[in-house]
């Protein structure tokens, strides 16, 4: 006799017999009886139903936010048209190329591949496939013209597709738009999904960038992996009108790409342009040499650092800080006259390789960048006089646009890489060694191409520091504005220098280009004004020189403000920084509005 516990035990079974014995039933009878019906909402049997095993996908948007530059130009996420190639039906696979051989010539010339490597691959494929270009390996672009001929040639499984292209694959400045991290595994479609911004604007802006779901062009397949006989190619998307979000950046594309250009013509290997524009002290350019490819990073090279945000020594720049910073203090005057031999008495300093000047007053001494000069001012002048003007115009800390509470981030700081830089790195400011290198752009002072150009921003704005901004608004995706970003300053606790003193050394820059250092600037299509700077340093303990220049144009209803720095070039180099800026200027004489 059967104890309780055992009892339970078979009364389980019994009953599970039973459900498997119904399931088995009812499977037989669909087999037997039901296998030519319809199933209902679709053109299939529940026989050929029962082949489905799953759908064929190739993203096509990853939902990503776009951005954009001040023309609504595409910068990431540029929508393209692309051929995408479904496999095809059972039925037509043996039968199709014969009738269609001249539609097949004709595509393949289109893609830029054989016939045969077009027929070969179409034959064995089970999986979508976005034609790849040649070059970049990313989906190949079609032109309009070409996406209406090939979706007329009514070839089975092939689609014209719209694609969003993150990015184009090649190289460029644009080291401020980031690049993105991929997910370690792909999808069934091969293709990996970005998964979030690992450096630059991709990475500052990720909370807005983030999406809200993927795009992707599907189709049915069967067991075999053939298509489904008249199983059409779809698009499922997350049909959200307010994403992904579209970000209005104050970049003017053809700006940059027009001076990426100028750095490879003049064969800059290292450096940056900073283009700024006077007005607002909006980021118009931004270009970092050498460049990056976001699609290929290399976390030996480098190339992704943002050269225009990091600091490195000025050289003779910094002379405009020595300059209004004795001025300020009443040390000198603009007329004072000054006596250089070709050397300093002191600290082995030498003017222009040891040439000297003829009496000169401040002003001459500004033009032709006298290191004499500046070595006397700086034995005026205190360690807090030099630090104080620093801060006060911007250097020595960082001042591009930020904001706190917006869009429900803790703080909104799209340009997050820049280095605030340095005036002195010790406390020891009131030595007069200390004190003389640093009024030259030496020792420990580093300034960041963007500051450099800001600084004359700051000085067109009669001493007030204007926060670089480089994201203007952002809009929803169905064109709604989400949110302007307003501009701001970026004031100093330790104030401001007189609109005088600004304005002094705004006519001086002028004079450097017709009488001093910058005369080989005379022929530009703009007046332009300027400083030119020369800072020596070492690169693997060999002396290398950083070339700079920054200044405006036109002198007379200034609209751009410029920062060029060459890096690491040899001593003796001709000055590249200087001819490069005068090229910069005729470019955007050229762009300017008429």
């Amino acid at each position: 006799m059967l104890n309780k516990p055992n009892i339970r035990v078979f009364y389980g079974l019994m009953i599970l017999t039973v459900a498997i014995a119904l399931l088995i039933l009812r499977l037989a009878w669909v087999q037997l009886f039901m296998k030519d019906q319809h199933v209902s909402g679709s053109k299939y049997t529940l026989a050929k139903m029962a082949e489905v095993q799953s759908e064929r996908e190739t993203i096509l948007d990853s939902g990503r936010g776009r951005l954009y530059d001040r023309n609504g130009k595409p910068l990431a996420g540029e929508t393209i048209w692309t051929a995408a190639f479904f496999p095809q039906e059972e039925n037509l696979k043996n039968s199709t190329h014969t009738k269609q051989d001249n539609a097949y010539h004709r595509l393949a010339d289109i893609l830029g591949t054989s016939y045969t490597a077009l027929l070969n691959t179409i034959a064995t494929l089970q999986e979508p496939l976005l034609w790849p270009s040649p070059t970049t390996g990313n989906p190949l672009a079609l032109s309009p013209a070409q996406a209406e001929e090939v979706s007329n040639l009514g070839i089975d499984g092939l689609k014209v597709l719209p694609f969003a292209r993150r990015y184009n694959g090649n190289e460029s400045g644009k080291q401020w738009i980031g690049y993105l991290s991929e997910l370690s595994s792909p999808s069934s479609s091969g293709l990996r999904i970005p998964m979030g911004g690992t450096d630059g604007l991709e990475k500052t802006l990720e909370p807005l960038l983030r999406g809200v779901g993927h795009t992707e062009a599907y189709a049915q397949v069967d067991a075999r992996g053939n298509r489904l006989p008249q199983s059409d190619i779809k698009v499922r998307t997350p049909a959200n009108p307010y994403y992904p979000l579209s970000l209005y950046t104050t970049i003017d594309k053809q700006i940059q790409e027009g001076i990426e250009a100028l750095t490879v013509k003049d064969g800059v290997k290292e450096g940056a342009v900073v283009v700024l524009d006077a007005h607002t002290g909006d980021v118009v350019s931004m270009v970092s040499r050498p460049f990056y490819n976001p699609e290929e990073i290399s976390p030996e090279g480098g190339e992704w650092n943002n050269r225009a945000l990091q600091a490195t020594e000025p050289g003779s720049i910094f002379k405009i800080i020595t300059a209004a910073a004795a001025l300020e203090a009443n040390v000198t005057s603009p007329n004072e006259s000054f006596v250089c031999k070709g050397k300093y008495d002191k600290y082995g300093l030498s003017c222009q390789q040891g040439k000297g000047h003829v009496p000169l007053t401040l002003e001459e001494g500004f033009a032709v960048s006298c290191n004499t000069v500046f070595a006397t001012l700086a034995e005026r002048l205190s360690g807090v006089n030099l630090q104080s003007t620093a801060l006060a115009l911007g250097m020595g800390r960082e001042n591009s646009w930020q904001a706190e509470g917006i869009l429900g981030m803790s703080l909104l700081k799209p340009l997050a890489g820049e280095q605030a830089g340095t005036i002195f790195s010790t406390l020891t400011t009131d030595d007069a060694g200390t004190r003389v290198q640093t009024a030259i752009g030496q020792r420990d002072v580093r300034v960041s191409p963007l500051q450099a150009a800001n600084l004359v921003v700051t000085l067109l704005h009669g001493g007030e520091v204007v926060a670089p901004r480089i994201l203007q608004r952002v809009n929803f995706a169905n064109g709604q504005k989400l949110i302007d970003l307003s501009r701001h300053l970026a004031p100093s606790p330790f104030g401001r220098i007189s609109t005088h003193t600004a304005d002094l050394l705004l006519s001086w820059m002028r004079k450097v280009v017709t009488e001093g250092t910058g005369r080989s600037l005379k022929n530009t299509k703009w007046l332009v004004a300027g400083k030119s700077g020369t800072a020596q340093t070492l690169v693997k303990g060999l002396p290398r020189n950083n070339q700079w220049f920054i200044g405006y144009g036109p002198y007379n209803q200034p609209q751009y403000a410029v920062a060029v720095v060459v890096q690491n070039v040899a001593p003796g180099s001709s000055h590249t920084a200087t001819k490069l800026f005068g090229q910069v200027m005729d470019l955007l004489s050229e762009s300017a509005p008429v």
